[in-house]
């Protein structure tokens, strides 16, 4: 069952003073609280987005100061709703670095791809690399006391992070991944506790209150597709019926939307599509994704740092604007959103 929109659906978004940003970080973050996302996206919203673009679009902005204050503050101020408020039905999704959301449910804190900045070393911690952009140490607990169950595309860097990863599984919480995430890991004291879900066609797993199904796929490294890394899709519903998919970086689209056709055949739908649109090893499925599911799609994979050269303004990066517009024209959708740090939308239960 999918769920009925209206023809332009406001979607729902709490915001707070970004506490330590100030100057220009303060007047973006008001130009976004006083241009919510709508479906379709508003030209002042698309205004909003674009000069947060901008601000980020300068030469080495991960080091400076001003941005590391703002993303920090944003971050703070997705974790103080998601410790303060209650969702009662459907499903909040926050965006937080790159390709990492934080998803609450009336049950259940779940996360995707959780990352916190463009550290490349999984065996420490980003002040240990001598990264700056970065989470502190209180929000990386605050995230492991609130996360129940995170979820993992694949063992890259800007999916997966190692500090994160050490204060939940110290915690006691559910990290699930790949098999070669937990191979990577394998002289970690807690890399036997790693979960590794089999692939689901007929019933999907069972981890708390939420349903998962899983698909095992590559992210190709070669366009003859015969190297890659290992890439999981996760189609993951809530007790009351909300689903999402993460794709991560799978590159082709061949088998994705195969297996999306059997999960529709046995009677899953997906509200939410979240993660990179992108398909650049492969065919591109996005369009005929919309057309099976007509999910709403929130892209991500916006201002992954490691993607810029020092002294580069942009380099490979996906900007946020950037990224929502290759949604809407490969998806051939305007049920798209644009969602920056810290910012979150509420779905309904349908």
């Amino acid at each position: 069952m999918s769920l009925l929109w209206p023809a332009a659906l406001f979607v729902v978004i709490g915001f707070a003073t970004v506490g330590s940003a100030d100057g220009e970080g303060a007047a973006l973050w008001q130009g976004l609280v006083d241009n919510p996302p709508t479906v379709p996206q508003t030209d002042e919203r698309t205004d909003a987005v674009r000069a947060l673009d901008l601000f980020i679009m300068q030469p080495d902005s991960e080091h400076a100061p001003d941005l590391i204050a703002y993303y920090r503050g944003t971050v703070d101020h997705a974790l103080h709703l998601l410790e303060t408020e209650h969702v009662e039905t459907g499903m909040r999704v926050f965006q937080l670095y790159s390709s990492a959301m934080l998803v609450q449910t009336p049950d259940t804190v779940f996360a995707i791809d959780l990352d916190q900045g463009p550290n490349k070393d999984l065996t420490i911690t980003p002040e240990e690399e001598g990264v700056p952009f970065c989470l502190t140490d209180e929000q990386v607990a605050r995230i492991a006391s609130l996360v129940d169950y995170s979820f993992h595309t694949h063992q890259h860097e800007d999916h997966v992070d190692y500090e994160i990863t050490c204060a939940l599984m110290a915690a006691g919480k559910t990290v699930i991944g790949t098999a070669s995430m937990k191979e990577m890991w394998a002289d970690q004291p807690w890399a036997d506790s790693l979960v590794v879900l089999d692939q689901t066609i007929d019933e999907p797993h069972t981890l708390g209150s939420l349903q998962v199904d899983v698909l095992w796929d590559r992210q190709w490294g070669n366009n003859e597709h015969t190297a890659g890394t290992a890439c999981n899709a996760w189609l993951i519903t809530t007790s009351d019926g909300v689903s999402m998919l993460a794709k991560g970086d799978i590159n082709c689209g061949l088998r994705l939307y195969g297996w999306l056709q059997l999960m529709v055949r046995g009677g899953r739908h997906v509200d939410l599509v979240v993660g990179g649109p992108s398909y650049w090893r492969g065919v591109n499925t996005a369009a005929a994704i919309n057309e099976l599911l007509t999910p709403i799609w929130a892209p991500g994979h916006c201002w992954e740092f490691t993607h810029r050269p020092a002294g580069e303004k942009r380099g490979h990066c996906q900007t946020f604007l950037g990224m929502y517009g290759y949604a809407v024209n490969q998806g051939k959708t305007d049920r798209a959103v644009s969602l920056t740090w810290g910012e979150h939308l509420d779905l309904p239960a349908p």
